[in-house]
């Protein structure tokens, strides 16, 4: 594309805004596994130049939508334009600093109300799509139902005493095992978790988590506890710990009821993705889009 320039009805489009669009492809392209590369046809050598071919594609399509929306004669609510503007002023530290980082105010406004058009146009031509039908959400869901399995989960608290600046491992440990003496003797343990803990709050409830989301010195410990049932002091690289299991959901798969509203989301937002979709090609049908030297 050196010494070329995209021409898009007319419209000269900035070699930069596909450069900067291409250099975030490769950056994501870069971070995938060799098998996700290999799924979206990604080639070992190509990745700067499928990057570059990508990244035309996608500022056609956002171009060309932006151009269709801002052709929209219907006026926009200048309250919520100004509302947004606020919002962005209040954010970049007031109009000073907005200035400051070369950001003229009425440029800002004009970029809002541009961004305000896409979204309406975007809103009004996926506004059509249909529900699915109950029929439709359950036979998604046997089809799918691999993606719905759950591991098994525990919900577990604990207290722990760690080992840090004027602490010592032995004054931790001790510190510890004081606290799983009063709990032996009918302390309540939320109590004794909120009081004592290094890491106080919400009863020392760490909520469910499954394997492989905590250390697995803790995992050991608490996964091998029955519901209600409280463990002795045990090490980890936090510290010293007693845990306590307050649930257990077994592995399995995700009732449709439970997913019933994701299926749905999932399915419209497939559909909204798709109308949109169609309205570019039709866009794309009938632009003149030109390599200049």
């Amino acid at each position: 594309m050196t010494g070329m320039a995209l021409v898009i009805n007319g419209e000269r489009i900035d070699d930069a805004l596909i450069s900067r669009e291409a250099e975030g492809l490769r950056q994501r392209f870069q971070q995938l596994t060799d098998r996700q590369r290999e799924q979206f046809g990604l080639q070992p050598g190509r990745l700067r130049a499928t990057a570059l071919q990508w990244a035309r594609e996608t500022v056609i399509e956002q171009v060309l939508l932006r151009q269709d929306a801002v052709a929209h004669p219907a006026p926009l609510d200048a309250a919520e334009v100004e509302r947004t503007l606020a919002a962005v002023v209040e954010r970049q530290g007031g109009a000073g600093k907005l200035e400051e980082a070369g950001l003229d105010v009425d440029r800002v406004r004009a970029d809002i109300e541009v961004r305000m058009k896409v979204d309406r146009l975007i809103a009004k031509v996926t506004s059509s799509v249909k529900q699915p039908r109950p029929k439709e959400l359950a036979e998604h869901y046997r089809r799918n139902r691999e993606r719905f399995k759950t591991e098994e989960t525990v919900r577990a608290a604990h207290i722990v005493k760690q080992v840090e600046k004027g602490v010592t491992e032995s004054e931790a440990k001790d510190a510890a095992e004081a606290l799983h003496a009063r709990l032996k003797a009918g302390a309540v343990f939320e109590e004794v978790a909120d009081r004592f803990s290094d890491c106080p709050g919400n009863g020392g409830d760490l909520g469910y988590f499954a394997r492989g989301k905590m250390v697995s010195e803790f995992e050991e410990v608490v996964f091998n506890l029955r519901v209600g049932e409280t463990s002795g002091v045990f090490q980890t690289v936090f510290g010293f710990h007693v845990a306590k299991v307050l649930d257990r959901r077994p592995a399995g798969v995700r009732p449709f009821r439970d997913v019933r509203d994701e299926i749905r989301r999932q399915i419209v937002e497939e559909r909204r993705k798709q109308s949109l979709e169609a309205y570019v090609d039709r866009l794309l049908d009938a632009a003149t889009i030109e390599d200049r030297s």
